[in-house]
């Protein structure tokens, strides 16, 4: 009899330092994981901050385009004045 309770508490004391050890393991692999993609991403960046940026040089061609109200607008009339911002509504929706 006393030899089952041994052994209930050696198997229990077994299963519980396994789980804990899994759960080191599974907390470790994830940390490798998440550390391996960002250095992955870090890598792969380039560690620039320019990189990826767009900067416009040239000057947009000459146009002009009809307004509500039925006069035309072209892009002469803002030049040097202040940015311009082109929106194309498609429509509804």
């Amino acid at each position: 009899m006393i030899n089952r309770k041994k052994k209930r508490k050696t198997a229990t004391r077994s299963r519980r330092r396994l789980v804990k050890t899994l759960r080191r393991i599974g907390v470790f692999a994830t940390l490798l994981v998440l550390l391996g993609a960002g250095g992955w991403y870090l890598l792969r960046s380039g560690g620039t901050e320019d990189q990826g940026r767009v900067y416009l040089t040239e000057q947009a061609a000459p146009f002009s385009l009809p307004t509500i109200d039925g006069d035309r607008v072209s892009l002469a009339d803002h030049l040097g004045e202040h940015n311009v911002l082109l929106y194309f509504n498609e429509g509804m929706g």
